[in-house]
């Protein structure tokens, strides 16, 4: 009872902070995308590498980054060429004091961690967490962050009570054994008609009036599909890694990755989605 009690809150907590954040709108959906990326990345290295003093560099390196990465596809569009040239300076200036300052990492030095597989980390995560996210910075409507984390809750929660009660038939049993795809066909049929009901009833409240509900109906459809894929690929990485959760940030619910890995796919598609019929 009190493990669900912690997970309750910390999951109420959670979604509050999120859904303030997109509500507020600009500078704090902003701060929002640097948060998810800066504790994503760490877990990234944290599972990839573990945490000691000598792997700071690292972990500092990376969270600038990726935050450079948010902040030149935020800014690049308003501010002069000379800015995003200034960053994209910045960033390099960055690597190269850790070229000369890092001598060993791990028992590998810091020129065959560049060249090696360890690389393989730290580029994969600015592709993972830093364009999905600065997409997020970026959307012409900006609440669509918010309406693709309804779906994917709504989708989460039905996939959930399908899968628990008649699941049978595994989905990935070799990567996620315990999603069924009679939890993904219940999860998909009750997100639809989510994206229908917020069409009838909330399409002002996300900006999204103009939008035919065939869009809505595709936007739930997308999130569904990509949205499971992004749980299936974060499953993976950790089972590469031998982990069992990402972090330890939500009490009862993992960490930062496990909540997002389903938004870092999802998002994506329907921003593109947006985008193209604009």
């Amino acid at each position: 009872m009190h493990k669900f009690l912690v997970r309750a809150a910390s999951g109420i907590v959670y979604a509050a902070i999120i859904i303030i954040a997109i509500l507020c709108g600009g500078w704090t959906i902003y701060a929002l995308a640097l948060i998810f990326a800066v504790i994503g990345f760490c877990e990234l290295n944290y599972m990839a590498m573990g945490y000691s003093r000598r792997l700071l560099p690292i972990y500092l390196t990376s969270s600038i980054g990726v935050c450079l990465v948010i902040s030149v596809f935020k800014f690049s569009i308003t501010l002069p060429y000379i800015w995003v040239a200034a960053a994209t300076a910045l960033f390099l200036l960055i690597v190269f004091s850790y070229f000369l300052s890092v001598k060993r990492i791990k028992g590998v030095t810091a020129k065959e961690f560049y060249e090696g597989d360890y690389r393989k980390t730290p580029m994969f995560g600015f592709g993972y967490l830093g364009f999905p996210l600065a997409m997020m910075t970026l959307c012409p409507v900006e609440r669509l962050a918010l309406l693709v984390f309804a779906l994917l809750w709504i989708n989460d929660s039905g996939a959930y009570i399908v899968g628990s009660h008649i699941g049978k038939h595994k989905l990935c049993p070799s990567v996620s054994p315990n999603k069924t795809w009679e939890g993904f066909i219940g999860g998909c049929v009750l997100t639809i008609l989510g994206a229908f009901l917020l069409c009838i009833y909330c399409d002002s409240f996300f900006g999204m009036s103009e939008f035919k509900i065939w869009i809505w109906i595709a936007i739930g459809v997308l999130t569904c599909i990509f949205g499971t894929l992004g749980d299936l690929l974060e499953s993976k990485i950790k089972r590469f890694y031998g982990a069992k959760d990402s972090g330890h940030w939500i009490p009862g619910h993992g960490g930062i990755l496990d909540r997002i890995d389903s938004f870092l796919l999802a998002y994506p598609v329907a921003f593109i989605l947006l985008v193209f019929i604009n």
